[in-house]
């Protein structure tokens, strides 16, 4: 009797908790670079810097950005658009002390493949209406990440709203 089909069969029951723990310390990688840029893109999201948050997504005439039923198609038009949303630039929110974003649930990030993730999360965020009175409203946003030379940048995000 041969031990060897046993020994090989034996060691692939072996080896899959190394593949295994390599694919976590890879996800978790990717999870922890995409998390800082998250939250350096939420500080700018504060403080209405629209520079420093279009940042964060990629500087391509693809990117896609859908809020509500409108789609803003290119990293120029998003900045241009970003900037009409925050004319005040780099200011506190119209929304008194508090900062106009408050994260309420995620980030949850789901990494695709070493290259990709999909990060969604969503924020309490305050908005002064036509007559300057505050609105309470949510936002739900879903982005979709890409490593790139630059390093990780948003390739399309879909954000919608809802009034409380």
């Amino acid at each position: 009797m041969s031990f060897r089909p046993v020994a090989l069969a034996l060691s692939a029951f072996v080896a899959v908790p190394v593949v295994a723990a390599k694919g976590d310390a890879l996800e978790n990688r990717v999870r922890a670079e995409i998390l800082l840029s998250f939250k350096a893109m939420q500080a700018a999201a504060n403080i209405h810097d629209a520079d420093a948050h279009v940042a964060f997504y990629a500087k391509d005439p693809n990117l896609l950005f859908v809020v509500g039923d409108r789609r803003i198609v290119g990293w120029q038009a998003l900045l241009d658009q970003q900037r009409k949303w925050w004319p005040e630039g780099r200011t506190r929110s119209d929304s008194g002390a508090k900062a106009p974003y408050r994260l309420i649930a995620g980030p949850n990030i789901i990494v695709l493949d070493p290259r990709a993730a999909l990060l969604s999360f969503t924020l309490e965020a305050p908005k002064a209406d036509a007559k300057g009175a505050i609105v309470d409203r949510t936002l739900a946003i879903s982005q979709l990440w890409q490593k790139r030379p630059e390093g990780w940048r948003i390739i399309y995000a879909q954000e919608a709203a809802t009034l409380k």
